[in-house]
């Protein structure tokens, strides 16, 4: 009900009761057109509790029931009757306060496999177990590619040794020339040709997702598997 549990709005009356476990059609009749209440408490009545019942029998004749119809759950949220994990998210988009950045609307758009793209997102919000970040956790760990600087997500991705042979390993295949930007978040914006529709720019940046992806899975490797 809206005000909460019934046993938590009513608590001494639902420590007196025999049917903690009743479904509602149990213990209501149908007589005469309107709802009949019976409570089976486990003492006599006391005048304690005669207010409390008027109360709680108030409450319950302040509720819609339907003599014909078998209850079911409900689902409160605007426009939807039935929970579905759509709507649900509708709801938590709507609590979100502002609006979703753009780089983001771009990210998704790209042609990659959803994890490389998870993986993505978690590099530009800098949310990926680098060095630095498992550090602020208590975890030490070793920088497992170059050795040489603390493992950060601007270092790992960009300005790595590693990372930077890859890209311009990938930049050659390529066959264009870009200067990298140490941050994720730059790097991943710049990373778009001039004079092309979208749908090319979502390949595009596709080749970035594959690299920053790459980069992280070799890393993890190195890491655990101790492999290169």
């Amino acid at each position: 009900m809206s005000c909460g549990s019934l046993k938590v709005v009513f608590p001494r009356l639902f420590s007196l009761s025999l049917a903690k476990d009743a479904k509602v059609v149990e213990l209501r009749n149908w007589i005469d057109g309107v709802w009949v209440w019976h409570f089976v408490l486990r003492r006599s009545f006391f005048e304690w509790k005669k207010p409390l019942e008027e109360q709680l029998v108030q409450l319950l004749q302040g509720t819609k029931l339907e003599p014909r119809k078998e209850d079911c759950w409900i689902w409160k949220a605007e426009g939807f009757q039935t929970f579905t994990v759509n709507s649900a998210y509708v709801q938590v988009r709507k609590d979100t306060v502002g609006e979703v950045p753009p780089v983001y609307s771009k990210l998704w758009r790209c042609k990659a496999l959803p994890s490389a793209l998870l993986t993505s997102w978690r590099v530009i919000e800098n949310k990926v177990a680098t060095k630095v970040n498992l550090e602020r956790r208590g975890v030490v760990i070793e920088n497992p590619l170059c050795g040489m600087v603390e493992e950060s997500s601007n270092h790992l991705f960009s300005v790595c040794d590693f990372a930077w042979r890859v890209w311009c390993l990938y930049f050659k295949w390529l066959g264009v020339s870009f200067v990298i930007h140490k941050d994720p978040l730059a790097n991943f914006l710049q990373f778009r040709l001039n004079q092309v529709s979208n749908s090319v720019n979502d390949v595009w940046g596709a080749i970035w997702v594959g690299v920053v992806s790459g980069i992280w899975n070799h890393r993890n490797c190195v890491s655990f598997d101790r492999g290169w």
